[in-house]
């Protein structure tokens, strides 16, 4: 078999054994079991019409998902910050570098077992929240599979990300630093809506640089476009011009140019990763 697969496989299993995966597992659990009574009690509320109804649960499925998107972040920089260098710390990587196996395809073994492991719970964290949602309101997204998808685009964004800074930092400062960016990026994205709505364009300009120096913030706007319905869509804008200025939501889907550049940034950072690991001093 190959080295890569093998270190796959041994980080998979030892991702499935970790504390995260259980606690993240725990978190998503009591969220979709909070939002089957939340929904379940909007949907049938008594008080609202249909038509508020309508409107009301899309957007709170938008919200839900919105905390899913953390988790999955979080699960991401959990797994991955110390991937390297809690190896090195250990001492268990001198053991393995002295063998014929070559630093990359270490590096890119772990990251292959630490996205099956991601991929896994997007799918089924994501699959779980639609699903209790359709079963107790009757709503599901336009587009599901689109939403599954960008989620765990962001993650493993975030994931590819944290990777990398692991090979220079120690598991605990890794893990702060990439929250903190992914955080910022998401606030970045807040205040480039702000700025639209108040016409401010130094603003505008401090979310659009973030999208393309992070893309985690334009990656989640693509999963809100596809939880709304395209009805939903239309009342929004034509209620008021200013709808198109909220975080929470998107009138269209990424471009494929924004798609492109998200696909070259992905990457180029998991070679910078390489290199960095490459380079470092065991």
């Amino acid at each position: 078999m190959s080295p890569v697969l093998v270190v796959a496989r041994l980080t998979l299993r030892e991702a499935s054994r970790r504390w995260i995966v259980a606690a993240c597992t725990a978190i998503a659990v009591f969220l979709v079991v909070l939002s089957a009574w939340g929904f379940d009690h909007l949907a049938h509320d008594q008080t609202m019409t249909s038509g508020e109804i309508n409107l009301a649960v899309p957007q709170s499925l938008i919200l839900f998902m919105f905390m899913f998107s953390f988790v999955v972040a979080l699960s991401a920089s959990a797994m991955a910050s110390p991937a390297v260098s809690a190896d090195v710390e250990s001492g268990v990587l001198y053991t393995i570098v002295a063998r014929p196996v070559r630093r990359s395809e270490i590096l890119v073994g772990k990251w292959l077992g630490l996205m099956a492991v991601l991929f896994a719970y997007a799918v089924v964290v994501s699959a779980a929240e639609l699903g209790v949602v359709d079963a107790v309101s009757g709503f599901l997204p336009p587009g599901p599979v689109a939403v599954v998808l960008y989620l765990f685009a962001e993650g493993a964004i975030l994931l590819t990300l944290t990777l990398a800074i692991s090979t220079r930092l120690s598991a605990i400062a890794t893990g702060v630093v990439a929250i903190a960016l992914f955080g910022s990026a998401w606030l970045a994205g807040v205040v480039g809506s702000l700025g639209a709505a108040f016409n401010v364009s130094a603003m505008v300009s401090v979310g659009r640089v973030a999208r393309y120096l992070l893309p985690t913030d334009g990656l989640w706007h693509g999963a809100i476009y596809y939880l709304e319905p395209h009805s939903f869509v239309a009342q929004r804008l034509a209620e008021s011009t200013e709808a198109r200025d909220n975080p929470f939501f998107s009138t269209a889907p990424p471009s494929a140019t924004y798609l492109v550049w998200a696909a070259v940034w992905f990457l180029a950072v998991l070679v910078t990763g390489l290199v960095s690991f490459q380079r470092r001093e065991l």
